[in-house]
Protein backbone atom coordinates (compact mmCIF):
# COMPACT_ATOMS: atom_id res chain seq x y z
CA UNK A 1 0.00 0.00 0.00
CA UNK A 2 1.32 3.47 -0.90
CA UNK A 3 2.67 5.55 1.96
CA UNK A 4 0.41 8.48 2.87
CA UNK A 5 2.43 11.36 4.28
CA UNK A 6 1.29 14.71 5.65
CA UNK A 7 -1.57 16.60 3.89
CA UNK A 8 -2.78 17.47 7.38
CA UNK A 9 -3.94 20.99 6.52
CA UNK A 10 -5.47 19.90 3.21
CA UNK A 11 -7.41 17.08 4.88
CA UNK A 12 -8.64 19.51 7.50
CA UNK A 13 -10.03 21.81 4.79
CA UNK A 14 -11.95 18.91 3.26
CA UNK A 15 -13.15 17.59 6.63
CA UNK A 16 -14.35 21.06 7.64
CA UNK A 17 -16.25 21.40 4.37
CA UNK A 18 -18.02 18.09 4.93
CA UNK A 19 -18.88 18.96 8.53
CA UNK A 20 -20.14 22.46 7.71
CA UNK A 21 -23.61 21.23 6.76
CA UNK A 22 -23.73 23.90 4.04
CA UNK A 23 -23.56 23.47 0.27
CA UNK A 24 -19.88 23.46 -0.67
CA UNK A 25 -18.21 24.02 -4.04
CA UNK A 26 -14.49 23.35 -3.69
CA UNK A 27 -11.84 23.87 -6.37
CA UNK A 28 -8.68 21.79 -5.90
CA UNK A 29 -5.59 22.34 -8.05
CA UNK A 30 -1.99 21.21 -8.11
CA UNK A 31 0.53 19.96 -10.64
CA UNK A 32 0.46 16.43 -12.01
CA UNK A 33 1.74 13.64 -9.72
CA UNK A 34 1.53 15.85 -6.62
CA UNK A 35 -0.96 13.57 -4.85
CA UNK A 36 -4.33 15.28 -5.40
CA UNK A 37 -6.05 12.04 -6.38
CA UNK A 38 -4.64 10.15 -3.39
CA UNK A 39 -5.83 12.94 -1.07
CA UNK A 40 -9.32 13.06 -2.58
CA UNK A 41 -9.71 9.28 -2.73
CA UNK A 42 -8.73 9.01 0.93
CA UNK A 43 -11.23 11.73 1.85
CA UNK A 44 -14.03 10.01 -0.08
CA UNK A 45 -13.26 6.51 1.18
CA UNK A 46 -15.47 6.47 4.29
CA UNK A 47 -18.12 8.95 3.15
CA UNK A 48 -21.11 8.88 0.76
CA UNK A 49 -19.10 10.53 -2.00
CA UNK A 50 -19.04 9.55 -5.67
CA UNK A 51 -15.51 9.91 -7.03
CA UNK A 52 -14.81 10.11 -10.76
CA UNK A 53 -11.45 10.56 -12.51
CA UNK A 54 -11.96 11.94 -16.01
CA UNK A 55 -10.05 10.85 -19.10
CA UNK A 56 -9.53 12.49 -22.48
CA UNK A 57 -12.72 11.18 -24.08
CA UNK A 58 -15.77 12.38 -25.94
CA UNK A 59 -18.61 13.83 -23.86
CA UNK A 60 -20.87 10.82 -24.43
CA UNK A 61 -18.18 8.45 -23.12
CA UNK A 62 -17.56 10.62 -20.08
CA UNK A 63 -21.29 10.72 -19.26
CA UNK A 64 -21.44 6.95 -19.70
CA UNK A 65 -18.54 6.39 -17.31
CA UNK A 66 -20.06 8.86 -14.85
CA UNK A 67 -23.23 6.75 -14.90
CA UNK A 68 -21.23 3.94 -13.31
CA UNK A 69 -19.53 6.25 -10.78
CA UNK A 70 -22.87 7.77 -9.74
CA UNK A 71 -24.71 4.47 -9.46
CA UNK A 72 -24.35 4.40 -5.65
CA UNK A 73 -26.49 7.57 -5.48
CA UNK A 74 -29.55 5.53 -6.45
CA UNK A 75 -28.92 2.97 -3.69
CA UNK A 76 -28.02 5.53 -1.01
CA UNK A 77 -24.48 4.07 -0.99
CA UNK A 78 -25.66 0.74 0.43
CA UNK A 79 -23.35 -2.29 -0.05
CA UNK A 80 -23.86 -4.31 -3.21
CA UNK A 81 -23.43 -3.80 -6.92
CA UNK A 82 -25.06 -0.44 -7.82
CA UNK A 83 -26.87 0.09 -11.12
CA UNK A 84 -25.37 2.09 -13.95
CA UNK A 85 -27.22 5.36 -14.50
CA UNK A 86 -27.80 6.88 -17.92
CA UNK A 87 -27.59 10.61 -18.62
CA UNK A 88 -28.50 12.47 -21.79
CA UNK A 89 -26.43 15.52 -20.88
CA UNK A 90 -24.75 17.37 -18.02
CA UNK A 91 -27.91 19.21 -17.02
CA UNK A 92 -29.67 15.91 -16.37
CA UNK A 93 -26.68 14.54 -14.45
CA UNK A 94 -26.48 17.56 -12.17
CA UNK A 95 -30.22 17.44 -11.48
CA UNK A 96 -29.93 13.79 -10.44
CA UNK A 97 -27.08 14.68 -8.09
CA UNK A 98 -28.92 17.55 -6.42
CA UNK A 99 -32.10 15.43 -6.09
CA UNK A 100 -30.09 12.70 -4.37
CA UNK A 101 -28.90 15.23 -1.77
CA UNK A 102 -32.44 15.92 -0.53
CA UNK A 103 -32.43 13.08 1.99
CA UNK A 104 -28.79 13.04 3.12
CA UNK A 105 -25.46 14.83 2.69
CA UNK A 106 -23.58 13.50 -0.31
CA UNK A 107 -20.51 14.45 -2.31
CA UNK A 108 -19.32 14.39 -5.90
CA UNK A 109 -15.66 14.66 -6.89
CA UNK A 110 -14.83 15.40 -10.53
CA UNK A 111 -11.09 14.79 -10.76
CA UNK A 112 -9.14 15.99 -13.82
CA UNK A 113 -11.96 18.42 -14.49
CA UNK A 114 -10.10 20.10 -17.42
CA UNK A 115 -10.61 16.92 -19.46
CA UNK A 116 -14.38 17.26 -18.93
CA UNK A 117 -14.31 20.93 -19.92
CA UNK A 118 -12.20 20.11 -22.97
CA UNK A 119 -14.84 17.68 -24.21
CA UNK A 120 -17.71 20.02 -23.23
CA UNK A 121 -16.47 23.64 -23.46
CA UNK A 122 -19.77 24.97 -22.06
CA UNK A 123 -19.51 22.81 -18.92
CA UNK A 124 -18.15 25.54 -16.58
CA UNK A 125 -21.08 27.78 -17.57
CA UNK A 126 -23.51 24.89 -17.12
CA UNK A 127 -22.19 24.31 -13.60
CA UNK A 128 -22.38 28.04 -12.87
CA UNK A 129 -26.05 28.25 -13.79
CA UNK A 130 -26.88 25.03 -11.97
CA UNK A 131 -24.99 26.11 -8.85
CA UNK A 132 -26.72 29.49 -8.77
CA UNK A 133 -30.21 27.98 -9.14
CA UNK A 134 -29.98 24.57 -7.47
CA UNK A 135 -26.57 23.50 -6.18
CA UNK A 136 -26.18 26.39 -3.74
CA UNK A 137 -29.46 25.35 -2.06
CA UNK A 138 -28.54 21.66 -1.73
CA UNK A 139 -26.89 19.41 0.84
CA UNK A 140 -24.03 18.66 -1.54
CA UNK A 141 -20.23 18.87 -1.49
CA UNK A 142 -19.01 19.28 -5.08
CA UNK A 143 -15.26 19.15 -5.70
CA UNK A 144 -13.66 20.11 -9.02
CA UNK A 145 -10.00 19.11 -9.23
CA UNK A 146 -7.39 19.44 -11.95
CA UNK A 147 -3.69 19.39 -12.79
CA UNK A 148 -3.82 22.05 -15.49
CA UNK A 149 -3.29 24.83 -13.00
CA UNK A 150 -3.63 27.71 -15.45
CA UNK A 151 -7.06 26.44 -16.51
CA UNK A 152 -8.18 25.89 -12.91
CA UNK A 153 -7.06 29.43 -12.05
CA UNK A 154 -8.95 30.88 -15.02
CA UNK A 155 -12.06 29.04 -13.89
CA UNK A 156 -12.25 31.06 -10.66
CA UNK A 157 -10.72 34.32 -11.94
CA UNK A 158 -12.79 37.45 -12.44
CA UNK A 159 -13.28 36.45 -16.09
CA UNK A 160 -14.03 32.80 -15.26
CA UNK A 161 -17.40 31.07 -15.24
CA UNK A 162 -17.16 30.16 -11.56
CA UNK A 163 -15.91 33.50 -10.26
CA UNK A 164 -17.24 34.07 -6.75
CA UNK A 165 -18.89 30.63 -6.54
CA UNK A 166 -16.33 28.38 -4.80
CA UNK A 167 -16.80 28.20 -1.05
CA UNK A 168 -13.21 27.00 -0.66
CA UNK A 169 -10.11 26.79 -2.87
CA UNK A 170 -7.33 24.32 -2.13
CA UNK A 171 -3.85 24.27 -3.68
CA UNK A 172 -2.03 20.94 -3.26
CA UNK A 173 1.71 21.64 -3.40
CA UNK A 174 4.74 19.33 -3.55
CA UNK A 175 6.17 18.31 -0.20
CA UNK A 176 9.00 20.34 1.25
CA UNK A 177 12.30 18.69 2.21
CA UNK A 178 10.94 17.81 5.68
CA UNK A 179 8.10 15.60 4.49
CA UNK A 180 10.00 14.27 1.46
CA UNK A 181 12.52 12.84 3.93
CA UNK A 182 9.81 10.72 5.55
CA UNK A 183 9.83 8.43 2.52
CA UNK A 184 13.33 7.26 3.51
CA UNK A 185 13.55 7.70 7.31
CA UNK A 186 16.44 5.24 7.68
CA UNK A 187 18.77 7.12 5.35
CA UNK A 188 21.31 9.61 6.65
CA UNK A 189 20.26 13.25 6.78
CA UNK A 190 22.68 14.01 3.93
CA UNK A 191 21.07 11.35 1.75
CA UNK A 192 17.60 12.62 2.58
CA UNK A 193 18.61 16.06 1.27
CA UNK A 194 20.07 14.35 -1.81
CA UNK A 195 16.80 12.45 -2.27
CA UNK A 196 14.94 15.75 -2.20
CA UNK A 197 17.36 17.16 -4.78
CA UNK A 198 16.68 14.26 -7.15
CA UNK A 199 12.95 13.57 -6.65
CA UNK A 200 11.72 16.84 -5.20
CA UNK A 201 8.51 16.81 -3.22
CA UNK A 202 6.44 14.69 -5.62
CA UNK A 203 5.13 11.65 -3.70
CA UNK A 204 4.71 9.60 -6.86
CA UNK A 205 8.47 9.82 -7.45
CA UNK A 206 9.51 9.48 -3.82
CA UNK A 207 7.56 6.22 -3.53
CA UNK A 208 9.73 4.71 -6.26
CA UNK A 209 12.79 4.73 -3.98
CA UNK A 210 13.41 1.60 -1.89
CA UNK A 211 14.68 2.86 1.48
CA UNK A 212 16.19 -0.54 2.29
CA UNK A 213 18.74 0.06 -0.48
CA UNK A 214 21.29 2.86 -0.67
CA UNK A 215 20.46 6.16 -2.36
CA UNK A 216 23.22 5.61 -4.91
CA UNK A 217 21.86 2.18 -5.80
CA UNK A 218 18.36 3.59 -6.23
CA UNK A 219 19.54 6.48 -8.41
CA UNK A 220 21.34 3.99 -10.62
CA UNK A 221 18.19 1.86 -10.89
CA UNK A 222 15.67 4.67 -11.36
CA UNK A 223 17.51 7.46 -13.20
CA UNK A 224 20.64 6.00 -14.81
CA UNK A 225 19.06 2.91 -16.34
CA UNK A 226 17.07 2.90 -19.62
CA UNK A 227 14.23 1.08 -17.85
CA UNK A 228 14.20 3.43 -14.85
CA UNK A 229 11.07 5.41 -14.02
CA UNK A 230 12.98 8.66 -13.51
CA UNK A 231 14.91 8.15 -16.77
CA UNK A 232 11.65 8.03 -18.73
CA UNK A 233 9.38 10.30 -16.69
CA UNK A 234 10.60 13.73 -17.81
CA UNK A 235 10.01 13.14 -21.50
CA UNK A 236 6.66 11.45 -20.76
CA UNK A 237 5.57 14.40 -18.61
CA UNK A 238 6.48 16.98 -21.25
CA UNK A 239 4.78 15.00 -24.02
CA UNK A 240 1.61 14.64 -21.95
CA UNK A 241 1.37 18.39 -21.28
CA UNK A 242 2.52 20.09 -24.48
CA UNK A 243 1.88 19.98 -28.21
CA UNK A 244 5.47 21.07 -28.90
CA UNK A 245 7.43 18.84 -26.53
CA UNK A 246 10.80 19.42 -28.24
CA UNK A 247 10.54 23.18 -27.78
CA UNK A 248 9.61 22.86 -24.12
CA UNK A 249 12.38 20.34 -23.53
CA UNK A 250 14.87 22.75 -25.08
CA UNK A 251 13.68 25.48 -22.72
CA UNK A 252 13.84 23.24 -19.65
CA UNK A 253 17.29 22.08 -20.68
CA UNK A 254 18.47 25.69 -21.06
CA UNK A 255 17.14 26.71 -17.65
CA UNK A 256 18.63 23.62 -15.97
CA UNK A 257 22.00 24.51 -17.43
CA UNK A 258 21.98 28.00 -15.93
CA UNK A 259 20.10 30.33 -18.28
CA UNK A 260 17.93 32.62 -16.11
CA UNK A 261 16.66 35.48 -18.29
CA UNK A 262 14.31 35.17 -21.30
CA UNK A 263 17.05 36.31 -23.68
CA UNK A 264 19.57 33.81 -22.27
CA UNK A 265 16.99 31.02 -22.38
CA UNK A 266 15.94 31.86 -25.95
CA UNK A 267 19.55 32.01 -27.08
CA UNK A 268 20.55 28.70 -25.48
CA UNK A 269 17.35 26.94 -26.58
CA UNK A 270 17.61 28.30 -30.12
CA UNK A 271 14.18 29.98 -30.08
CA UNK A 272 14.65 33.42 -31.59
CA UNK A 273 14.37 36.16 -28.98
CA UNK A 274 12.98 36.89 -25.53
CA UNK A 275 9.51 37.82 -26.81
CA UNK A 276 9.15 34.50 -28.58
CA UNK A 277 10.15 32.43 -25.56
CA UNK A 278 7.87 34.34 -23.16
CA UNK A 279 4.62 32.41 -23.93
CA UNK A 280 6.41 29.10 -23.40
CA UNK A 281 7.76 30.25 -20.04
CA UNK A 282 4.29 31.44 -19.04
CA UNK A 283 2.81 28.02 -19.79
CA UNK A 284 5.57 26.28 -17.83
CA UNK A 285 4.86 28.62 -14.91
CA UNK A 286 1.15 27.86 -15.11
CA UNK A 287 1.89 24.16 -14.67
CA UNK A 288 4.23 24.76 -11.72
CA UNK A 289 7.28 23.47 -13.60
CA UNK A 290 9.15 26.78 -13.88
CA UNK A 291 9.24 29.62 -11.36
CA UNK A 292 9.97 33.29 -11.91
CA UNK A 293 11.92 34.55 -8.93
CA UNK A 294 12.26 38.20 -7.98
CA UNK A 295 14.25 39.75 -5.13
CA UNK A 296 12.03 40.16 -2.04
CA UNK A 297 11.83 43.95 -2.30
CA UNK A 298 10.22 43.55 -5.75
CA UNK A 299 7.93 40.61 -4.94
CA UNK A 300 4.76 42.74 -4.97
CA UNK A 301 5.72 44.88 -7.97
CA UNK A 302 3.51 44.06 -11.01
CA UNK A 303 6.43 44.27 -13.45
CA UNK A 304 9.65 43.78 -11.48
CA UNK A 305 12.79 45.02 -13.18
CA UNK A 306 14.86 42.07 -12.00
CA UNK A 307 13.85 38.43 -12.19
CA UNK A 308 15.29 34.98 -12.75
CA UNK A 309 13.66 31.87 -14.17
CA UNK A 310 14.45 28.58 -12.45
CA UNK A 311 13.01 25.08 -12.73
CA UNK A 312 10.61 24.80 -9.81
CA UNK A 313 10.41 21.01 -9.90
CA UNK A 314 13.53 19.44 -8.39
CA UNK A 315 13.16 16.21 -10.34
CA UNK A 316 13.06 18.02 -13.70
CA UNK A 317 16.03 20.12 -12.62
CA UNK A 318 17.91 16.92 -11.72
CA UNK A 319 16.95 15.18 -14.95
CA UNK A 320 17.86 17.99 -17.35
CA UNK A 321 21.04 18.95 -15.47
CA UNK A 322 22.53 15.50 -14.77
CA UNK A 323 20.68 12.75 -16.65
CA UNK A 324 19.67 14.19 -20.02
CA UNK A 325 23.22 15.21 -21.07
CA UNK A 326 24.22 11.53 -20.67
CA UNK A 327 21.09 10.04 -22.22
CA UNK A 328 22.86 8.27 -25.10
CA UNK A 329 25.46 6.68 -22.82
CA UNK A 330 22.75 5.52 -20.40
CA UNK A 331 20.76 3.97 -23.23
CA UNK A 332 23.91 2.05 -24.21
CA UNK A 333 24.04 0.55 -20.71
CA UNK A 334 26.76 2.81 -19.33
CA UNK A 335 24.64 4.29 -16.53
CA UNK A 336 26.87 3.06 -13.72
CA UNK A 337 29.93 4.61 -15.33
CA UNK A 338 28.02 7.88 -15.76
CA UNK A 339 27.00 7.82 -12.10
CA UNK A 340 30.63 7.19 -11.11
CA UNK A 341 31.59 10.25 -13.13
CA UNK A 342 28.98 12.47 -11.48
CA UNK A 343 28.79 11.14 -7.96
CA UNK A 344 31.15 13.35 -5.99
CA UNK A 345 31.88 16.96 -6.98
CA UNK A 346 29.31 17.33 -9.78
CA UNK A 347 26.45 15.80 -7.84
CA UNK A 348 27.30 17.76 -4.69
CA UNK A 349 27.39 21.02 -6.66
CA UNK A 350 23.93 20.20 -7.96
CA UNK A 351 22.58 19.26 -4.51
CA UNK A 352 23.79 22.57 -3.07
CA UNK A 353 20.92 24.41 -4.82
CA UNK A 354 18.35 22.04 -3.38
CA UNK A 355 19.98 22.49 0.03
CA UNK A 356 19.47 26.26 -0.28
CA UNK A 357 15.78 25.62 -1.03
CA UNK A 358 15.59 23.33 2.00
CA UNK A 359 17.12 26.05 4.18
CA UNK A 360 14.47 28.53 3.04
CA UNK A 361 11.81 25.94 3.81
CA UNK A 362 13.36 25.40 7.24
CA UNK A 363 12.95 29.11 8.01
CA UNK A 364 9.31 28.89 6.89
CA UNK A 365 8.89 26.00 9.31
CA UNK A 366 10.46 28.03 12.11
CA UNK A 367 7.96 30.79 11.39
CA UNK A 368 5.05 28.35 11.23
CA UNK A 369 6.11 26.85 14.55
CA UNK A 370 6.37 30.31 16.14
CA UNK A 371 10.15 30.04 16.65
CA UNK A 372 10.84 33.22 14.67
CA UNK A 373 8.48 36.17 14.07
CA UNK A 374 5.80 35.75 11.39
CA UNK A 375 7.24 36.11 7.89
CA UNK A 376 5.35 37.23 4.80
CA UNK A 377 7.83 35.56 2.46
CA UNK A 378 11.10 33.65 2.46
CA UNK A 379 13.16 33.88 -0.70
CA UNK A 380 16.48 34.34 -2.42
CA UNK A 381 17.91 37.87 -2.66
CA UNK A 382 20.62 38.54 -5.20
CA UNK A 383 22.50 41.75 -5.85
CA UNK A 384 25.55 42.83 -7.88
CA UNK A 385 28.47 40.89 -6.48
CA UNK A 386 26.64 38.48 -4.21
CA UNK A 387 23.44 37.09 -2.76
CA UNK A 388 21.58 36.01 0.37
CA UNK A 389 20.61 32.35 0.16
CA UNK A 390 17.83 32.97 2.69
CA UNK A 391 15.91 36.22 3.05
CA UNK A 392 12.93 36.11 5.40
CA UNK A 393 10.73 39.18 5.02
CA UNK A 394 7.97 40.84 7.01
CA UNK A 395 6.53 43.14 4.39
CA UNK A 396 9.53 45.10 3.12
CA UNK A 397 11.63 44.48 6.25
CA UNK A 398 14.41 41.88 6.30
CA UNK A 399 13.89 39.76 9.44
CA UNK A 400 16.02 36.68 8.72
CA UNK A 401 19.17 36.45 6.61
CA UNK A 402 21.03 33.24 6.01
CA UNK A 403 23.84 31.58 4.12
CA UNK A 404 23.85 27.86 3.20
CA UNK A 405 27.03 25.81 2.69
CA UNK A 406 26.76 22.30 1.22
CA UNK A 407 30.46 21.51 1.51
CA UNK A 408 32.60 18.94 3.27
CA UNK A 409 34.41 21.74 5.12
CA UNK A 410 33.39 23.51 8.30
CA UNK A 411 31.71 26.89 7.92
CA UNK A 412 34.19 29.57 9.02
CA UNK A 413 34.01 33.06 10.58
CA UNK A 414 34.73 34.51 7.14
CA UNK A 415 31.41 33.10 5.94
CA UNK A 416 29.66 35.04 8.69
CA UNK A 417 31.52 38.18 7.64
CA UNK A 418 30.28 37.66 4.08
CA UNK A 419 26.70 37.28 5.33
CA UNK A 420 26.91 40.51 7.33
CA UNK A 421 28.39 42.28 4.33
CA UNK A 422 25.50 41.11 2.16
CA UNK A 423 22.93 42.33 4.68
CA UNK A 424 24.66 45.71 4.68
CA UNK A 425 24.29 45.90 0.90
CA UNK A 426 20.63 44.88 0.54
CA UNK A 427 19.20 46.22 3.80
CA UNK A 428 21.56 48.76 5.39
CA UNK A 429 20.70 49.57 8.97
CA UNK A 430 18.55 46.46 9.50
CA UNK A 431 19.27 43.92 12.23
CA UNK A 432 17.86 40.59 11.01
CA UNK A 433 18.37 37.27 12.72
CA UNK A 434 21.49 35.81 11.12
CA UNK A 435 21.67 32.10 10.30
CA UNK A 436 24.42 29.92 8.93
CA UNK A 437 23.47 26.48 7.57
CA UNK A 438 26.08 23.75 7.32
CA UNK A 439 26.20 20.24 5.96
CA UNK A 440 29.42 19.37 7.77
CA UNK A 441 29.55 21.60 10.84
CA UNK A 442 31.11 24.83 12.08
CA UNK A 443 34.50 26.18 13.02
CA UNK A 444 34.67 26.28 16.83
CA UNK A 445 35.28 30.04 16.79
CA UNK A 446 31.78 30.57 15.36
CA UNK A 447 30.20 28.92 18.39
CA UNK A 448 31.31 31.90 20.50
CA UNK A 449 29.39 34.41 18.38
CA UNK A 450 25.98 34.82 20.01
CA UNK A 451 24.72 37.03 17.18
CA UNK A 452 24.31 34.15 14.72
CA UNK A 453 22.25 30.94 14.79
CA UNK A 454 24.17 27.89 13.60
CA UNK A 455 21.91 25.34 11.91
CA UNK A 456 23.00 21.75 11.32
CA UNK A 457 21.26 19.01 9.35
CA UNK A 458 20.13 17.59 12.66
CA UNK A 459 18.38 20.87 13.47
CA UNK A 460 16.59 20.80 10.13
CA UNK A 461 14.86 17.51 10.93
CA UNK A 462 13.73 18.24 14.50
CA UNK A 463 10.28 16.89 15.38
CA UNK A 464 9.06 20.22 16.73
CA UNK A 465 9.22 21.63 13.19
CA UNK A 466 6.16 19.58 12.25
CA UNK A 467 3.88 22.38 13.36
CA UNK A 468 1.00 21.24 11.14
CA UNK A 469 0.04 18.60 13.69
CA UNK A 470 -0.34 21.11 16.52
Amino acid sequence: MAKFVDRIRERQVLDDAWASGRPELIVVSGRRRVGKSALLARFARELPIAYYVAAQQLERDQLSDLGRALGPLSTAFRPGRPPRLAFADWEELLEVVVDASRTRRIGLILDEFPYLAEATPALPSVIQRWWDSRGSQSNLVLILAGSQQAMMQRLVSSAGSLYGRPTRELQVSPFDYYYAAQFAPSWSREDRIRLYAAAGGIPDYLEEFNPTQSLRHELGRLAFSPAGRLFREAADLVRSEFNEPRTYESILRAVAQGAVTPSEIADRAGIGGANRVAPYLERLQGLGLVERRTPPQQSNVPRPRTSQYVIADHYLRFYYALVDPWRSAIQLGQGEAVLDELWDATFDAFVSRAFEDACRQYVKRLSGAGQVPPLSSVGFWWYPGGDLDVAGMSGRHLRVAGSAKWTREFVKPGDLDDLRRGVGVVAPGSRPTLMLFARSGFDRNLARDVQVRLVTLSDMFRRDLEYERV
